[in-house]
């Protein structure tokens, strides 16, 4: 009866170790599998080794037993090990150079090599290597894929495999023409997650985006409500933060093309009839520029004298612009009912929620300002630099320069370069009344902070010393 039970429990071992095997390795020579991989019809992965090579053993002792790894390789392909210093080996890699150690190759029933992978993976890389060559096949080949690629003949099925197989550098590019292949309807669907992950500028791409969405803005759709706030937040939004993205990065890298392009297809919103958009003006406003999506949402103007400052080109036309720019800016938005308002709102919630949630739930209002004040001081500088030193332009910048802190005297991140700018000119005596007044609304916040107001003391004393 033991022998039973022990025959009985040693079959199940085997069918179980049977089952749950690895890589399957066929025997054989070279021309042998060749002739099976071509009667079957399937691809022939080939491991070359070498007996002395750490990383083959231990992909051979620890990857290839993988049941995972084996479920994948041995019902797609023929697998074959080949020992590279071996007689067979020798000969095999004079058809099929090795730069190192371990090599393998996919290659079909022709003896045409598909695809190589120097050095080891773990599983998890082999299967995804497995899966790429299977997409390959199913789309008559690495070589008939691409083509189909260039020429422009790709659907959107083989586009997909070929975004979901790129490396780290092709997927930016794969991802475009895979999204611009998309019907409209799927395109700007709502569950269209792809979107989001837009990081390479493509004018036909982001043009195609902002006509669709505009269109279905006013195509009746929006009737629904809950259609319009999703399609909102999912598309519209998405589009508009890819729109300032590139075109900070236009300002950034200085490329004037793409930075035309962008305006335009901003102004293009101006027929969009959907949310984010308030009696035909986009939301936010020059002065509340939020850092990452806010260049979509600041007028042509502001956007230009980013780029002129940034690239130091056409200087009078930044000169003119910026003096009719900050004149419009400051009479249609006068810093004193700014500074009360915002002041209002601060307090008030450092009242009613205690200091430390006051401050949280205030934190959009503190930062009000924050980008624009500063490129306010850096078009200042720029200003400065290209125009003569005599007293009008002097009190010029200095209207300017106060203009830019005291759109927040809150945030005291804009009191150090506007005294900095301040002194620069040689307008000691507002430096010194920024910084004052810089202290003491870090005061009237309750600030408890000690660095705060020691930065800020250390700048004082070094104006009135003139150390700056």
């Amino acid at each position: 009866m033991k022998r039973i039970v022990l025959l009985f429990v040693c079959v199940l071992v085997a069918c179980l170790v049977g089952h749950a095997q690895g890589v399957k390795f066929e025997s054989g020579t070279w021309n042998e599998i060749l002739a099976k991989a071509k009667a079957e019809n399937k691809t022939i992965f080939v491991d070359v080794y070498t007996v002395w090579c750490g990383p083959c053993k231990h992909v051979s002792e620890t990857v290839f037993p993988q049941e995972k790894v084996g479920e994948i390789y041995n019902s797609r392909f023929i697998n074959f090990k080949m020992d590279a210093e071996s007689p067979a080996g020798e000969e095999f890699v004079k058809t099929y150079p090795v730069i190192g150690y371990p090599t393998f190759f996919f290659i079909d029933g022709n003896g045409k090599v598909i695809h190589t992978i120097v050095g080891a993976k773990d599983a998890d890389g082999f299967i995804s290597e497995a899966k790429m060559i299977t997409m390959y096949a199913r789309h008559g080949g690495i070589d008939n894929m691409m083509a189909a690629i260039k020429n422009g003949t790709a659907g959107k099925e083989l586009l997909h495999d070929y975004y979901t197989s790129a490396n780290d550098r092709n997927k930016p590019e794969a991802l475009n023409l895979y999204l611009k292949a998309l019907p409209t309807e799927e395109l700007i669907d709502e569950n269209n997650k792809l979107i989001r992950e837009i990081s390479l500028y493509d004018k036909e791409l982001m043009t195609r985006l902002v006509n669709e969405i505009v269109k279905a803005s006013n195509d009746g759709r929006f009737s629904d409500g809950k259609y319009d706030e999703d399609f909102a937040f999912s598309t519209v939004f998405l589009t508009q933060r890819h729109i300032a993205k590139f075109l900070d990065r236009s300002i950034e890298e200085g490329n004037e093309e793409w930075f035309n392009e962008l305006l335009e297809l901003k102004e293009k919103f101006a027929n969009y009839g959907g949310r984010f958009h308030d009696g035909g003006q986009l939301l936010d406003g020059d002065l509340r520029i939020v850092r990452g999506r806010g260049s979509f949402f600041a007028t042509p103007e502001y956007n230009k004298l980013c780029y002129w400052a940034k690239n130091r080109v056409n200087e009078e036309e930044f000169k003119n612009a910026l003096v009719s720019y900050m004149d419009k800016l400051i009479s249609e938005t006068p810093v004193d009912s700014l500074m009360e308002e915002d002041r209002n709102e601060i307090l008030g919630m450092l009242k009613e929620e205690g200091l430390e949630k006051g401050r949280l739930y205030a934190s959009h209002v503190l930062d009000v300002g924050n980008v624009t004040a500063h490129n306010i001081i850096v078009w200042t500088d720029y200003f400065w630099k290209l125009s003569p030193s005599d007293k009008k332009t002097k009190e010029l910048c200095s209207k300017w320069i106060n203009y830019a802190f005291n759109v927040n005297r809150f945030n005291m991140r804009v009191a150090f370069p506007a005294a900095d700018l301040l002194v620069r000119i040689g307008n000691t005596k507002d430096a010194k009344i920024i910084l004052e007044k810089a202290i003491a609304s870090q005061k009237e916040l309750k600030n408890n902070d000690p660095e705060v107001y020691k930065n800020l003391g250390l700048k004082l004393r070094d104006i009135n010393n003139g150390k700056l």
